[in-house]
């Protein structure tokens, strides 16, 4: 692929350029040594300027040089001024490597309290060489500067932008404060003026009831973080220890964790309430009030796991301004959780339980409903999360039916699309009896009652000879009444007028008939020898 020529022009590029580096590393090392002061040392450091971060720490390494042609033990002790910085070393007391061996390497770490104050300081490093007749003394210096949001750089500035170049007391610290006081006191009133209506007009509708209520808990809680964010600036005007600007800014942050999740809890309410409502309009194989009953049941769901959610994420952020480790709190509630699941896993199974029914909706309040094998009937009252409210149908118990029993049986939903019900009666008469006659007045009987449909809109009241029984013959009736409630009463009303029709056209309910004869018992024997008496007759 490459030439002969292209091999070597690379080659001779490679070559160069590591004779380039070489000699950038060997220059560095002597032209940015320093002395070390009564001593034949000099240091060459990999950053001429230790930067470090309040709450955290940050580390350099140096490279000590010599020129002694003995051996020498080295010993190095690092200080600094900055009141709030520890300096270490990783440097233990030791024999010097030989002058023509690679330098010894001392990493310097500072670490910086959290509430450091934020300036240049300089290290101090204090080195010790001795051998068996001589001990020499010396020192160096490195630059270590320290940053912190929390220091003040608005000290003496008007609303923390603009110098007081004042003369008199008009240039004193306390003047300065409190112009800036009232200034920013009045931009934050005049913001939040303008932010609360609008941030109510967005996330609720002009109509809504609640739209005041919501505006008067958004001005009080605003106002707590206007007054919280002046403190806070006016403790820097006035170059306040870090600690307490740390402190105000807590507050403000726990306020503004507040109000952002009431605003988020009622744009997320807002959000669900108009996709459903979206999702009932466009919705094609529904009426409009079935649509609306049927859509809606979700909305309780959504709400909960919007409840869970912003749950969770205030929780996470009041924590993390508390200053507890996250990563730690996760750890444990994962642990901890775990835990809750292995032991309530009959808890959980009702929650999740609950979560099923609310998002496949098998029922609704008010539908009536059977529950396994159980032939009770029941009417919903309400669906909860852990259990289900069901009433009997006399209205006089309150059944509260854990929500993992429901989505372990079946569910027979006796009213969930209409309330219209198919009924069936039976009635006996006797086989001498006029079966078509029968079966007509049995059908006129279910016509005549105003609660059995014969509209056509399904299928009208109908009869048929069920069964031959040992004394009688069945006669079957099915027909539909028009609420699944009152299917008791017609039924009741329907046999009577059957009685009445049967009295006047001579028709009969049989019953079954059983013959008792009253004769001397007899022993076995008896029987059978008279049984086989009679059967030698016969033949």
């Amino acid at each position: 692929m490459y030439t002969g020529r292209s091999k070597v022009i690379f080659s001779l590029f490679a070559v160069l350029a590591l004779v380039s580096v070489t000699a950038t590393i060997v220059t560095s090392d002597d032209s940015s040594a320093e002395a070390v002061s009564g001593t034949q040392l000099s240091l060459v450091a990999t950053d001429q300027t230790l930067n470090v971060i309040a709450g955290n720490s940050s580390s350099v390494t140096l490279f000590v040089y010599h020129t002694y042609d003995d051996f020498r033990v080295m010993t190095v002790k690092a200080t600094t001024d900055a009141e709030f910085v520890k300096i270490t070393t990783n440097f233990e007391p030791g024999t010097l490597p030989a002058k023509t061996e690679p330098p010894a390497a001392i990493t310097l770490t500072a670490l910086a309290e959290k509430y450091a104050h934020q300036a240049s300081y300089t290290i101090t490093l204090t080195f010790t060489v001795q051998n068996a007749t001589t001990t020499e003394t010396g020192t160096a210096t490195l630059a270590l500067d320290v940053h912190s949001n929390l220091t003040s750089d608005k000290y003496n500035k008007f609303i923390g932008f603009i110098p007081n170049t004042l003369d008199g007391f008009l240039g004193e610290i306390w003047f300065t404060a409190l112009v800036s006081f009232f200034c920013m006191l009045a931009i934050g009133y005049a913001v939040m003026f303008v932010a609360v209506p609008v941030c109510s007009r967005i996330v609720m509708k002009k109509d809504d009831p609640e739209r005041a209520t919501l505006k008067k808990l958004l001005y009080n809680l605003c106002q707590v973080i206007v007054w919280l964010w002046v403190i806070g600036q006016v403790a820097r005007i006035i170059g306040l220890e870090e600690g307490w600007i740390d402190f105000i800014n807590r507050l403000f942050y726990l306020a503004y964790v507040v109000v952002g999740l009431i605003v988020g809890w009622k744009l997320y309410k807002l959000i669900v309430d108009t996709v459903i409502r979206k999702i009932i309009d466009k919705a094609d194989d529904y009426s409009g009030k079935d649509a609306a009953t049927d859509f809606e049941s979700f909305r309780p769901l959504f709400l909960y796991i919007g409840e869970i959610i912003l749950a969770i994420i205030g929780t996470m952020l009041i924590m993390s301004l508390l200053g507890f480790n996250l990563a730690a709190v996760i750890t444990s509630a994962g642990l901890v959780s775990l835990g809750i699941s292995m032991g309530a896993q009959d808890v959980l199974k009702q929650f999740f339980s609950g979560l099923e029914i609310l998002a496949t909706r098998p029922f609704k309040k008010g539908d009536l409903v059977r529950v396994g094998v159980d032939t009770t009937i029941y009417k919903v009252r309400r669906v909860n999360v852990m259990n289900t409210l069901l009433e009997n149908w006399d209205n006089t118990d309150v059944n509260i039916m854990p929500n993992s029993v429901i989505t372990t049986n079946k569910i027979q939903n006796l009213t969930r699309e209409t309330l219209v019900s198919k009924v069936y009666l039976t009635v006996d008469v006797g086989y001498g009896t006029d079966v078509n006659l029968a079966r007509k007045l049995v059908q006129e009987a279910a016509c005549e009652n105003p609660h059995v449909i014969v509209d056509g809109s399904v299928t009208r009241p109908y009869t048929r000879l069920d069964a031959f029984l040992d004394s009688n013959l069945n006669i079957k009736l099915g027909f539909y009444v028009d609420n699944f409630s009152s299917q008791w009463a017609v039924s009741g009303q329907i046999r009577q007028t059957i009685i009445d029709k049967f009295r006047a056209n001579g028709v009969n309910i049989d019953y079954d008939q059983i013959v008792i004869h009253n004769a001397v018992p007899e022993v076995r024997a008896e029987a059978e020898k008279k049984a086989a008496g009679d059967s030698s007759v016969s033949q």
